[in-house]
């Protein structure tokens, strides 16, 4: 999955600059928010807006969501292997918004912006942003097999979008324009998505990793760890605390031989 999220990630900035080529009237980064670039109407009632390539536009925004939904299906095993009781019940919270937010990313693409039935594309805006930034700063918090470098991006990225998105919801732009407020909620999760699958590659790579069953750290996962063994530890870790080992009898091995 890390080369394909970095593919798809990597993509969608590209269709943005794909599809605004040809916007009509010249489509502005700062002015334009994101979702004209999908709206279906040429123009629009009460616009004069019209994006001839909207298609290319909504179908990518909709295949990242894809992504980011079966990318969390699988990675979230990996960091389910840890010893951490912590971490394990991160990667199932942190996990679990990444992939709600591919739903909102889904719905962002499938309902664009100048339909918005029963606000869809509206609640899936909010769920792409909002639950996807969240699981980058619960990963970011909790999670110890990262790079140092990594966790810190997802820490001071996720303060920036939390700005950007309580002057959004308060609806003060501060001059910056509504597009550019958009980006700035936005764009941060994209580019951890590229930073993280290639982080992810390069692990899988340097650990020669091989077949569907693995740990994202140095040491490989028991051979019967499967994604629903996974599953079902992480909720244990969430629903109580592991239980401290107690140390054998030093006269039981002894006994045992």
């Amino acid at each position: 999955m890390g080369p394909v999220i970095v593919v798809l990630s990597s993509w969608y900035f590209a269709a943005q600059v794909l599809v605004a080529w040809v916007f009509r009237p010249q489509y502005s980064f700062v002015a334009n928010v994101i979702s004209d670039l999908g709206n279906t109407a040429c123009p629009p009632k009460g616009s004069n807006i019209c994006s001839p390539r909207y298609v290319l536009f909504d179908a990518s925004i909709a295949i990242l969501g894809a992504a980011m939904i079966m990318g969390a299906f699988l990675i979230f095993s990996e960091f389910s292997f840890s010893k951490h009781r912590r971490e394990r019940a991160a990667a199932l919270a942190g996990f679990a918004c990444m992939g709600l937010g591919g739903v909102g990313a889904i719905l962002v693409g499938c309902v664009p912006e100048n339909i918005n039935t029963a606000h869809l594309h509206t609640a899936g805006t909010v769920m792409a942003i909002g639950l996807g930034q969240l699981a980058i700063l619960i990963l970011g918090l909790v999670l110890r097999e990262i790079d140092d470098w990594l966790r810190e991006f997802m820490i001071v990225t996720s303060l920036f979008v939390l700005l950007a998105g309580i002057s959004i919801a308060g609806k003060h732009q501060f001059g910056i324009g509504a597009g550019a407020l958009e980006r700035l909620a936005q764009y941060p999760e994209s580019l951890w998505l590229i930073l993280f699958g290639f982080y992810i590659s390069r692990n899988h790579h340097r650990n020669k990793v091989i077949g569907s069953r693995f740990k994202f750290s140095e040491t490989r996962a028991p051979r019967s760890a499967t994604f629903r063994w996974a599953l079902r530890e992480s909720a244990k870790s969430v629903r109580r605390p592991a239980r401290p080992q107690r140390p054998e009898p030093a006269g039981d091995a002894s006994d045992r031989e």
